[in-house]
């Protein structure tokens, strides 16, 4: 992890050269830390990256989006040139313009970030990054032809496509299983280690799922540092079965296959009746499920020459049809700035149907940077502390560790890591799987 070296920007935006202090919101403004690192090298990066795309990509576009749409492609591919480079020179954080559904809310949350925390490299990084994927929306939002457009669509259908033998290999040894402890825990692992393959993470760079998945549960053990899978399965064992189990997306691709994989599970073994997906409102950290991404995968696999692989598919549309797997309506507090904890006060109906649940299963680094909160927590501190009260029921977080954050690891475990790897952090390499009950 190494940012350019630029002395003249350091000073000026009064950068500090350290780690991060503790307790203290991560940002940008520690040279030390991977936000840092995130707003001088991954986001200028993923934004040139669809810029680039809108002009190559231009003749398909037109004969999707008709010929008028040339000014747009033309205009968003310098807007997103504009916002690198806003980023770049550490611009404001300024107010949205035009009547999203979430306008509203996301100036009303700028507006009470204190003046001296309002542009890219001061903000908290959650608060930074999150309003960089709200600004590209804004820029396709404005136009007329590609409001709809989803600049992410193609790198997420490509990891799809990359992932079939990972994919086959799972399907293949999942159906025939029991329910029991010993098949939830292999399921739950496969589920985590699937959120490794994380484009965002890359930039938008392809990574690959191979080898046997089950085998890879088994080899990274060692990795897994924390494991809470045995309450897992007590909450949701001890349940009535006619429940729900909400599950939190993140990632299209092979990750939300393996999400599918173990919803499929919990409703054929009795575990629950529904389980409802939550999918991003907008194109989100490239790699996140939309709405169409879900339908898209079930149909993918639907259409798949193996007949493994297409009976899959059409049974998960089956059971989408029939309620088992539902898709609950949009819901644009997954694509705000706001931490988890702040649900209740700013999205109460959201906390309310969260509480209809037995389960709800956050996946992801993403989703755990926002139960946590941006925020330098000691790691040994207790994961049920770091909530601050987000608490709508029996919740767990499937997270492989991508960010320099974390909780609930025992005395003197984070300095061995750092001891062996100092980027230990930073690589999906690591993985925790953490529970709180209502």
């Amino acid at each position: 992890m190494s940012s350019p070296p630029d002395d003249d920007f350091d000073v000026k935006n009064g950068i500090i050269d350290a780690e991060t202090p503790p307790h203290t919101e991560l940002a940008a403004l520690y040279k030390q830390s991977f936000a840092y690192y995130t707003f001088r090298v991954r986001l200028p990066s993923t934004l040139a990256t669809i810029a680039a795309s809108l002009v190559k990509d231009k003749d398909e576009l037109l004969a999707t989006y008709g010929a008028d749409a040339g000014a747009d492609i033309e205009r968003n591919a310098a807007a997103v040139t504009q916002l690198r480079e806003d980023i770049l020179n550490n611009g404001p954080l300024l107010a949205f313009e035009g009547k999203d559904p979430d306008t509203q809310m996301w100036n009303a949350f700028l507006e009470k970030l204190p003046k001296e925390k309002r542009s890219y490299f001061t903000a908290c990084w959650l608060y930074s990054e999150c309003y960089m994927y709200r600004k590209i929306s804004a820029i396709f939002q404005a136009t007329p032809r590609l409001s709809a457009f989803d600049y992410f669509r193609e790198q997420k259908q490509t990891a799809a496509k990359l992932s079939v033998d990972a994919m086959l290999a799972v399907a293949k040894a999942t159906r025939q299983n029991e329910r029991d402890s010993g098949t939830f825990r292999q399921l739950i692992k496969l589920n985590l280690w699937g959120n490794r393959c994380d484009l965002s993470i890359t930039s938008g760079k392809q990574v690959k799922p191979t080898g046997n998945a089950f085998d890879q549960v088994t080899d990274l053990e060692p990795k897994l540092l924390i494991d809470g899978t045995a309450a897992i399965w007590q909450a949701i064992d001890g349940a009535s079965g006619d429940g729900i189990v909400d599950i939190i997306f993140d990632n299209a691709g092979y990750e939300v296959y393996t999400d599918l994989i173990l919803a499929e599970y919990i409703i054929d073994k009795g575990l629950a009746a529904k389980v409802r997906f939550n999918a991003k409102a907008i194109p989100w950290f490239i790699s996140d499920v939309m709405a169409h991404d879900y339908h898209w995968t079930l149909q993918f696999l639907a259409d798949h020459p193996d007949p493994v692989l297409s009976e899959l598919g059409k049974k998960w549309q089956r059971f989408t049809a029939e309620g088992k797997f539902e898709l609950s309506p949009l819901e644009q507090f997954w694509t705000s700035p706001y931490e988890f904890y702040r649900m209740r006060e700013e999205k109460p109906a959201l906390y309310a149907r969260l509480q209809e649940a037995e389960l709800i299963i956050f996946k992801g680094d993403l989703n755990y940077r926002k139960l946590l909160g941006d925020f330098s927590w000691p790691s040994t501190e207790s994961f049920a502390t770091c909530l601050r009260g987000f608490r709508p029921t029996n919740l767990c977080t499937l997270r492989t560790v991508k960010a320099d954050l974390i909780c609930g690891l025992g005395q003197g475990v984070a300095e061995q890591l750092f001891a062996k790897d100092k980027e230990w952090m930073l690589t999906g390499e690591y993985g925790v799987i953490q529970f709180a009950s209502k």
